[in-house]
């Protein structure tokens, strides 16, 4: 195996699930597919219906944190409503999306539209007024039926919707090799996975592989952990309270998910290499450990592109045949079918023609399964064709999301910047030091106090 596992998406995921960063998610960066003639002249004829059969000509010009080959895959799902409308879509580019946006709205100089990784600061700009609200615009009642209420709410503030994902990355995904790993492959349980790992730790074989190093945002995998323990254990409610900064971090629902993290990630027979290698692997070379022989671990936490990536990047390995998934289980029967997700959002700052018909245009099927099209991403509109994703790794995560009986937006995300930023610096400290875990968590209550002002 190949001493290294994707770089580019080692770089590419943190704006979805690591707010320190400014960089978009996907698997390794690669020339976009073609898409089929057949669904760019739907996307046509929806961009047409956009605009209400006119052609506005113009520019949007739109701020994001893309660049290379992502954006050419992403500008590319533009195409159509450029050809429809005589509209030309200006990209810009930056690494600090949420400095630079925040200038430039203080400056008088406001983008006519966003695509932003963080959820929180829409939230936050609609609350202050600062973006248009697209209630008037869209068909509010098939909105609410094409995207789960999680997402929706997150990007609403006020009783107004400020937002569109334009894609998703289904987190916490439980990886493992299917030539190594005997264990439960569909279990509707956590305990099912601890009872499988509990057995084959006993035995002298290390079940799990985490690494948490990443540059400045090292920490954002263990806080995925942390988030899908609150989810799983607690509930959408507790969770939703939590990232609101509405829910205190030494309350029973956080501690108990931080202590779950801490059994596998502070335990040397649970995780390979013991609490010292999962503070100093990198994130995107962890799971080189379900292919080593003899296996270094059996299981891995990630998000959906993991598959997909390492059938790009590693000799031999195939998707289905030698890396697979299964949702993270639930461990309250209540909170099955629950999800995480990170992802992209459109806003609105100048209410033109061309800016309400692009919105209408994003917020369509057709323009969802253009971006399933890419080869980079799942589309956020859960009526996406799942013929169009190219992979079957990627079907099975859109089946995944579309068939979610709860939807979640990424904590860490969703939270203010300083919010985010202690949060991970807590998940290092308690893996290297458990003890420490009470002194974290009212470190992390002093935040609060003033993250959400």
């Amino acid at each position: 195996m190949k001493a290294r596992i994707l770089a580019t998406t080692a770089l590419a995921v943190l704006a979805l699930v690591a707010p320190a960063c400014a960089r978009s998610t996907g698997p390794a960066a690669q020339a976009p597919p073609t898409q089929s003639v057949d669904r760019l002249a739907a996307a046509r004829a929806a961009a047409t219906k956009a605009a209400d059969g006119a052609r506005p000509g113009g520019t949007i010009n739109l701020l994001g944190v893309l660049s290379g080959q992502q954006l050419d895959a992403y500008l590319g799902t533009f195409k159509p409503f450029e050809e429809a409308t005589g509209t030309t879509i200006k990209y810009e580019s930056t690494r600090d999306l949420s400095a630079v946006l925040q200038t430039r709205i203080a400056g008088g100089n406001p983008p006519d539209i966003v695509s932003n990784p963080s959820g929180g600061q829409i939230n936050q700009l609609g609350a202050e007024g600062k973006l248009v609200a697209l209630d008037p615009i869209l068909d509010m009642t098939r909105l609410r039926a094409d995207y789960p209420a999680g997402l929706l709410d997150l990007v609403t503030a006020q009783q107004k919707l400020y937002g569109i994902f334009f894609n998703t990355a289904v987190q916490g995904l439980v990886w493992y090799n299917p030539n190594n790993y005997h264990g439960p492959v569909h279990p509707a349980a956590w305990s099912e996975v601890t009872d499988w790992t509990s057995q084959t730790a006993a035995g002298g074989h290390t079940p799990w592989c985490i690494g948490l190093e990443s540059g400045p945002a090292s920490g954002w995998p263990g806080a995925v952990w942390v988030e899908q323990f609150v989810l799983q254990q607690s509930g959408p409610a507790a969770f939703d309270r939590w990232w609101r900064g509405e829910l205190a971090w030494t309350a029973p629902e956080i501690k108990g998910a931080f202590e779950q993290f801490g059994r596998i990630a502070a335990d040397a027979k649970q995780v390979s290499g013991g609490p010292t290698a999962v503070l100093t692997t990198s994130f995107n070379l962890s799971p080189q450990g379900l292919f080593a022989k003899p296996p270094a671990c059996y299981l891995h936490v990630q998000a959906d592109f993991l598959g997909n990536a390492l059938a790009q990047e590693v000799p031999g390995v195939k998707p289905v045949t030698d890396i697979n998934f299964f949702p993270f289980p639930a461990l309250s029967p209540d909170n099955a079918g629950s999800i995480e997700i990170s992802g992209e959002a459109l806003a609105l700052l100048k209410d033109t023609p061309q800016g309400r018909a692009f919105m209408r245009y994003v917020a369509t099927p057709e323009f969802s399964a253009l971006v399933a099209g890419t080869g980079q991403w799942i589309g956020a509109n859960r009526q996406t064709d799942q013929s169009a994703y190219t992979t079957e790794l990627s079907r099975r995560a859109a089946t995944v999301y579309a068939q979610a009986k709860t939807v979640r937006y990424a904590a860490q995300t969703a939270m203010p910047p300083a919010m985010s930023q202690a949060f991970l610096g807590a998940v290092l400290a308690y893996v290297k030091n458990p003890a420490s875990l009470d002194a974290q968590l009212a470190k992390l209550d002093k935040v609060r106090q003033t993250a959400y002002r």
